[in-house]
């Protein structure tokens, strides 16, 4: 009986096993049969067999990206950008080069996120000073590597203030912390009240390059790029050398503090002139030409919005229709409002925006009096300052002003326009006179209907 069981066994094995040859034969040979489907069959799995050595191989490069001049909403964007190609090139790293006296604490956080969140490894090279906001980007670097010669730190805030230091600081602390790095000292750089051994009391920390390097604040001091290469074990990598385009380098020529404090004086004086002179001319395009430089500026910086464009148009427009409208009322008020918060909220920040156009208006108000001492005649500033006397050859008279109480009722014709206040000619003489509040071009026949001392009031004859 046992031996039969074990012949059942052997004799299902061997049909099995003849089952399973049978079924590999067919296979084989229906796959044979189409040579399509073996070949795509290979090449799955010479595919399949190699994706992680494809995909983790680097591009062999390095970003070599200079932050060089004030850090501006322009800066910030350019390097965050240029790290963000770097990371999506595959690049085994990025040297920021960095040479700043500082400048807008939010752009220089909006730098630091970005090395923070980097997939590779961004390498702070300061070769000459890295001041202010520049000091806080490097102190978010994982690697610090110095020029000879060459210090970073004093991080105060302009305008002072115990919040804004108090929370520049703590950025400042946090970063260190975060790298390994004595964070009183970081803090220091920020806030001149600590204690901070090793330096003077009541004054900013600003390390150089040996101090930095006994501080443990910078991990070589280098004299070029390529031994920062070679330091960092990427001699043998290409270099991506990355330089700000014209369009960062306008956008930071025009946002600057210096150049947008002119472009609006210039603006300011323009348009004030271009008001008191008859027609367009000049002027005028002076005005809009520095107007939109100052705007643009901004919009190719990224810290304009468009609503502020629009304000400060519709401003502008108020303002003419002011001038149409006698007396200064609603219209002229909003103008001016609204010109004010369009220029503030233009510049890269509402502070910078205000210190700017204080600036500008106290320049407009010094140098236009020197203008018109120097090129004041019967063009430019006409309609500010009186040139022709009232003579007696001209058609003025003088009388009492018992006598003007016969002119009640009498029409003349307006020689300038009535807005309220102008002159009109009544029986070839000329009298100064109101309107009765409508705005009435030159050549309006008028009547007088009120006359109270010298006071003459005409309204439009219908």
């Amino acid at each position: 009986m046992r031996q039969r069981r074990i012949e059942i066994v052997i004799r299902l094995k061997g049909n099995q096993q003849s089952l399973m040859n049978e079924v590999g034969r067919t296979s084989m040979h229906r796959v044979l049969r189409k040579p399509c489907i073996l070949l795509i069959l290979v090449v799955l799995i010479i595919f399949l067999g190699f994706p992680c050595s494809s995909l983790a191989r680097s591009s062999g490069q390095v970003y070599a990206v200079s932050l060089n001049g004030e850090i501006t909403p322009a800066m910030s964007a350019y390097v965050t950008r240029q790290i963000e190609l770097a990371n999506l090139s595959g690049a085994d790293g990025v040297i920021l080069k960095i040479t700043t006296l500082g400048g807008l604490v939010i752009s220089a956080l909006e730098i630091t996120d970005s090395i923070l969140e980097s997939d590779i490894p961004v390498v702070v090279y300061i070769e000459n000073r890295a001041e202010s906001a520049g000091a806080l980007i490097a102190v978010a670097a994982e690697t610090i590597i110095m020029a000879p010669g060459s210090h970073m730190g004093s991080a105060e805030p302009v305008p002072y203030s115990e919040k804004a230091v108090a929370a520049i600081s703590g950025e400042f602390r946090k970063l260190a912390e975060k790298r390994g790095r004595d964070p009183l000292i970081a803090a220091g750089m920020a806030d001149k009240n600590l204690d901070v051994p090793g330096f003077p009391e009541g004054r900013l920390v600003d390390l150089t390059a040996r101090e930095a390097k006994e501080l443990g604040y910078t991990d070589a001091v280098l004299s070029s790029v390529s031994e920062v290469l070679e330091f960092l074990g990427w001699d043998d990598v290409q270099l991506v050398e990355v330089e700000p385009d014209f369009k960062v380098r306008a956008a930071q020529f025009l946002t600057s503090y210096e150049v947008s404090s002119i472009l609006l004086t210039i603006a300011i004086i323009a348009m004030i002139i271009e008001i008191f002179m008859q027609g367009f001319g000049i002027p005028g395009a002076i005005s809009i030409i520095a107007f939109a430089l100052y705007f643009g500026g901004g919009f190719i910086a990224g810290n304009t919005e468009w609503w502020s464009l629009i304000l400060f148009v519709l401003g502008i427009v108020l303002f003419i229709i002011e001038f149409a409208v006698p007396g200064f009322g609603v219209f002229g008020i909003s103008g001016i409002i609204a010109v004010i918060i369009g220029i503030i909220f233009a510049a890269p920040t509402p502070l910078q925006g205000i210190t700017t156009l204080g600036i500008s208006l106290a320049a407009a108000a010094v140098l236009i009096p020197i203008l018109y001492k120097l090129f004041g005649g019967p063009r430019l500033f006409q309609r500010l300052v009186l040139h022709e006397s009232e003579t007696a050859d001209k058609g003025y008279i003088s009388k009492s002003d018992n006598e003007y109480v016969d002119l009640i009722g009498k029409t003349g014709k307006a020689v300038t326009p009535l807005r309220p206040s102008g002159t009109i000619v009544i029986d070839g003489e000329r009298f100064d006179v109101l309107s009765d509040g409508s705005y009435l071009s030159p050549g309006t026949v008028v009547r007088v209907v009120d006359v109270q001392g010298s006071r003459i009031t005409v309204t439009a004859e219908e």
